[in-house]
């Protein structure tokens, strides 16, 4: 039997221009717009389409990811198809949380403000690096983190498929470890675009700061089931605020939650946000999924037609 996820974008898909097609397709989305620029205190369409650099800072980068993210998912909403469960890639993680109505828009927008700003800051008092690892086993990458970390903070930050890891850490320990991978036969070592050591120990002090932030901040319970980052298991309520805490310092186990939730009978997963990285690594860890994206308001005709052929909508 069919079964259906939405998995959701995180940080680094982030291009010019995303989620600007929805608000000029729909006026509901205008208003969207107003409300976000007002919590996050600039102007979302102006910076969306800008030539500058800012949508590459996380300050920025994450609300809009965030932002473009939402109009995705409510378009799918239009569709009148329910799925079963959620899944988001580190950011994407809070726009799973706003489809699983644990928090609204207002809220969801101001704690990714201040996650973002968090994270900046931590990354400018604590200087590390990122870097994905590609064509070696998770078991491989974590004994070279090991070992290079006798250094200093290197670690296995994001668990992407059976051959695809990435490292996060202090500059020193992860240039060993690139290195290192280099010599265990690595088909490529690449250094990412990012300003910190995201998903590392680096990044402790955003994460107690989020924390207190967040406690007081009311939530619902979810209406889908939300599979974590941090352990690639269905979302237990009562420890909400401790995992997000936890995620923003903490590996994020995507490959281990796919393949969990293809245990749990998941067959097709549709991607919502900028980009279609998630739909490649899906493909990548299972080539058995069925798997399509909703990037662009006019990727909603075609998401239809998906839906209808493989059973989801009569």
């Amino acid at each position: 039997m069919n079964k259906l996820a939405l998995v959701f974008a995180g940080q680094g898909s982030q291009y010019k221009g995303m989620g600007l097609d929805f608000i000029e397709a729909d006026s509901a989305f205008k208003e969207h717009e107003r409300n976000a620029s007002n919590i996050l205190g600039f102007d979302v369409k102006e910076v969306l389409a800008s030539d500058d650099s800012r949508l590459n800072e996380t300050k920025f980068a994450q609300p809009l990811i965030l932002f473009s993210t939402i109009l995705g998912y409510e378009a799918f909403k239009s569709l009148e198809v329910e799925p079963k469960a959620l899944l988001g890639f580190s950011l994407g993680e809070y726009s799973a949380l706003y489809a699983a109505n644990v928090f609204g828009f207002e809220d969801i927008m101001k704690i990714i403000s201040k996650r973002s700003s968090l994270m900046q800051e931590c990354a400018i008092k604590n200087p590390g690096k990122m870097a994905a690892i590609l064509g070696l086993s998770s078991k491989v990458v974590d004994d070279i983190c090991k070992v290079s970390s006798r250094d200093g903070i290197v670690l296995s930050a994001n668990y992407n498929s059976p051959i695809q890891v990435v490292i996060s850490g202090e500059n020193g320990p992860v240039i060993k470890a690139m290195e290192l991978a280099k010599e265990m036969g690595a088909k490529r070592v690449v250094e990412l675009n990012v300003s910190g050591a995201f998903h590392s120990p680096l990044m402790n002090q955003a994460a107690e700061e989020l924390y207190k932030f967040i406690k007081n901040i009311p939530y619902n319970e979810p209406k889908y089931p939300i599979y974590m980052n941090t352990t690639a298991m269905p979302l237990e309520s009562k420890n909400l605020y401790h995992e997000m805490k936890k995620q923003i310092e903490s590996s994020v186990y995507f490959e281990q939650s796919i393949q969990k939730m293809i245990e749990d009978g998941f067959t097709h997963f549709i991607e919502i946000g900028p980009g279609k990285v998630l739909s490649g690594l899906i493909k990548k860890i299972n080539i058995n999924c069925e798997v399509t994206n909703l990037d662009k308001y006019s990727d909603l005709n075609n998401l239809k037609g998906w839906l209808s052929e493989h059973g989801f909508k009569k």
